[in-house]
């Protein structure tokens, strides 16, 4: 059987990704490894792989196992069974025999275990340039890669079989979208664009951090010659910008009211929203029904469902 392995899966996948590799560790997948082969037999075994809560969080330790597999060890791992093989390239060789479930397996498993909302987050996490952090004092961390393609994911889900929470998996995948760069940008996106029966306003998805090219003669000023609003309708010419600013800079005042004002002179609407508009919901509904009126978008009469299915999303999104 050779060496003995340990395939990480689940929520500890989940701390992996969101807190370690660079993106060269996703390069590992190439490797297609699908069986779950040489699981520790004993206890010694069991002990000898390195695994730390830094990478791979709280103990015990989520690990995937073939049916049959002895339950060892229960004290550093929890055991989950696969009775099938893993779909081409599920699986990511970390070191010392210790694998790792690749992001989009992870994010099938995170649909299995978690309520519907935070699937919804963490995919969009996933699928953005930005990272949770729930070991450090900062909220967030940036990637300059993604770990999942939304469109691919939709795609994977579709044609897998033999996993646990694929149903759920392939109803998130529907409202997944590339690029969001930061937590509160998923979270209005979310609530923009979630169906009503989720408690969203059920818009049109937006292309999130998309590039935009600046009229020559407006480069020198901005510096830049494209900008990537937070969110661009571009047939409506419509750009949402989210300012979680708390305090005034007057650099980055004027830097935005400039970006703006090349913005309107290109034919865009500009909504720019602030922490407090969205987590004020009578102002946040003023906003979107202006916003709406732009996109040409009627929003609907919420039934008492809808209702309940919104304040429950702000609730999970913003308390």
């Amino acid at each position: 059987m050779g060496d003995p392995r340990l395939y990480v899966s689940h929520d500890s996948a989940l701390h992996y990704w969101r807190t370690n590799p660079s993106a060269y560790v996703l390069d590992g997948l190439k490797q297609n490894i699908r069986k779950l082969q040489a699981c520790p037999s004993n206890i010694d075994e069991a002990r000898s792989f390195v695994l730390s809560e830094m990478e791979f969080g709280s103990w015990p330790i989520d690990v995937l196992v073939p049916p049959g597999a002895r339950r060892i060890d229960a004290e550093r791992l929890k055991y989950h069974v696969q009775t099938a093989d893993l779909p081409s390239h599920a699986l990511c060789p970390v070191y010392g025999g210790i694998h790792v479930v690749s992001p989009e397996i992870c994010l099938v498993q995170v649909c299995a275990t978690h309520s519907i909302l935070e699937a919804f987050e963490i995919g969009m996490e996933f699928c953005g340039t930005y990272a949770v952090r729930t070991d450090s004092t900062e909220d967030e961390a940036r990637r300059d890669y993604t770990l999942v393609n939304a469109a691919r994911f939709r795609n994977h889900v579709e044609a897998w079989s033999g996993l646990w929470g694929l149903a759920k998996a392939r109803n998130v995948a529907n409202y997944l979208v590339n690029g969001s760069a930061s937590v509160m940008e998923t979270k209005l996106y979310l609530l923009l664009c979630l169906p009503q029966k989720y408690g969203g306003y059920n818009f049109v998805r937006p292309e999130l951090n998309s590039s935009l090219e600046v009229p020559i003669t407006a480069r020198e000023a901005l510096r830049q010659t494209h900008v990537k609003p937070d969110m661009l309708w571009r047939k409506a010419k419509v750009v949402v910008e989210y300012d979680g600013s708390y305090h005034d800079d007057a650099r980055q005042t004027a830097q935005d009211a400039l970006r703006k004002s090349i913005l309107e002179s290109m034919g865009y609407t500009v909504f720019t929203f602030k922490r407090w508009h969205v987590y004020n919901p009578l102002v946040f509904d003023e906003m979107v029904k202006a916003l709406a009126g732009k996109l040409g978008k009627r929003i609907r009469p919420l039934t008492v469902k809808q209702s309940i299915a919104r304040d429950t999303l702000r609730e999970h999104l913003l308390a």
